[in-house]
């Protein structure tokens, strides 16, 4: 046979194979079509959708935001009075106690004020001693006139006349008396005011140590030996609503008071490291649904895998303004600071806002909502069962009516196969809700029949 007749043989051979594989691909198509859409409906459902029991717990709900962790009282004190810094007595990271001397300049101005001040003193009160003595003469002399006066007067002579007209032409004993109670009155505010002014300057030699006006962990020193420091405003120690409020003043020499809390306005920042807060915003949203003394949990970042305990001490009544977001800002304490925990670390923030203790439960999918009417599909083909709810958390919603507890339902959403009955249910979140149970727990389904997550 010639190699010219092999050709469309060869062809042909090629042709029929390309038919035989298009024709299985079709085949291939047309039997996946038919399971995927035409296989009863019991049979798709058995493998797609798992099944729960209907378990009694906790059911919680909340609300989530992020923050940082903050100190509850802060200080940022500065000198009274104005001068040159001699000395700085501490560095940061050190722990002072209230009272304990930080820094301080050169007293000699001051000191040059209580020696003024204390010679004015001694003028004042010579002044005293002067004005009541001659209150005393102005008296005496009354005393002696009204006396003379009571006695009966013979006529007198033409040079006794002459001599008590001329007495009568001076200050009479009545007026006199009375001028020098207001001398004496003038002399004793000059006193008082004296006694006042040494006090004050007293005040400024003992301004010139600085005082911490709270105990805590020097965080910053703003200042240096040589420089110029007081003479303005600076922190007073702030309270964990973020208000100022008196610092040491003549007591401790040490500060004065303001509302500003940003650091370096003083000569050094000083926080209380000890008792750390949250700060957190919260959209305008969820804030109404937060309230003081309610309960939250709190999860660092720096230490994921722990969940510190907290309360919500109080929430902002003031709202703040971002790109057109309204939030409110919420503070919360927490009940052990962690050693490892520092300012300025991200903390995230779960606030428990409704809870229903040991009730039934089932997971949140497996809820149909349509306007007011909740429903759940029984397993085994037992239909849809209208249910009445109560509190939604994050993945579970409270049953208040409508099943009984170890009750079978189909899950709407879930990984497609036969149902295990597999839940999750521990402490874990999803939407920032605490799920219930105590962790570890299981959702009994079709093909477990272990117990129900029971929660505490």
């Amino acid at each position: 046979m010639t190699k010219a007749s092999l050709l469309p043989r060869r062809k042909l051979r090629a042709a029929s194979l390309l038919n035989l594989a298009l024709v299985a691909i079709v085949l291939i198509i047309a039997t996946t079509a038919y399971l995927l859409f035409f296989r009863p409906e019991s049979e798709a459902a058995g493998t797609t959708r798992p099944t729960v029991a209907v378990a009694r717990g906790d059911v919680t709900a909340g609300v989530s935001s992020s923050g940082t962790l903050q100190s509850s009282q802060t200080a940022s004190p500065q000198f009274a009075t104005s001068g040159t810094v001699t000395a700085v007595l501490v560095k940061v990271g050190q722990v002072v106690a209230k009272g304990a001397a930080i820094a301080r300049i050169d007293p000699a101005a001051a000191q040059r004020a209580v020696r003024i001040a204390e010679q004015n003193q001694i003028a004042a009160e010579n002044s005293v001693t002067a004005a009541d003595e001659t209150l005393d003469d102005a008296e005496e002399a009354k005393e002696e006139a009204d006396a003379a006066a009571a006695e009966p007067t013979p006529t007198p002579t033409p040079g006794e006349q002459t001599q008590t007209q001329t007495q009568s032409q001076g200050q009479s004993p009545a007026v006199a008396v009375t001028n020098a109670k207001a001398s004496l009155a003038r002399a004793k505010a000059d006193k008082e005011q004296a006694d006042q002014n040494l006090e004050a300057a007293q005040a400024g030699v003992t301004a010139t140590t600085l005082t911490a006006p709270i105990a805590g962990t020097i965080t910053a020193i703003n200042g240096s030996v040589g420089s110029v420091a007081g003479g303005s405003s600076g922190s007073g120690s702030t309270g964990s609503t973020g208000t100022g409020s008196t610092g040491a003043g003549a007591a401790g020499g040490s500060s004065t008071a303001s509302t500003s809390t940003a650091a370096g306005t003083g000569f050094v920042d000083i926080a209380d490291l000890k008792t750390l807060q949250v700060v957190a915003a919260f959209p305008e949203a969820d804030a109404v649904k937060i309230k003081a003394k309610q309960a939250a949990t709190v999860t660092l970042n720096a230490e994921p895998g722990s969940t510190l305990t907290a309360t919500l001490t109080s929430v902002s009544p003031m709202p703040t303004t971002t790109n057109g977001v309204v939030s409110y800002s919420a503070t919360f304490t927490l009940a052990k600071v962690p050693a490892t925990a520092r300012i300025g670390q991200t903390a995230n923030v779960t606030v428990q806002t409704a809870k229903a203790a040991n009730a039934l439960y089932v997971p949140t999918t497996a809820i149909v909502t349509s306007g007011t009417t909740h429903t759940v599909t029984m397993a085994n083909g037992g239909g849809s069962r209208e249910v009445q709810i109560g509190v939604q958390g994050g993945s579970f919603t409270q049953i208040t009516s409508g099943l009984d507890e170890g009750e079978q339902i189909e899950l709407l959403q879930g990984a497609i196969g036969t149902a295990t009955g597999q839940g999750g249910a521990g402490q874990g979140r999803t939407g920032g809700q605490q799920l219930p149970g105590g962790g570890g727990g299981q959702f009994p389904g079709a093909g477990t029949g272990g117990g129900a997550n029971r929660g505490r």
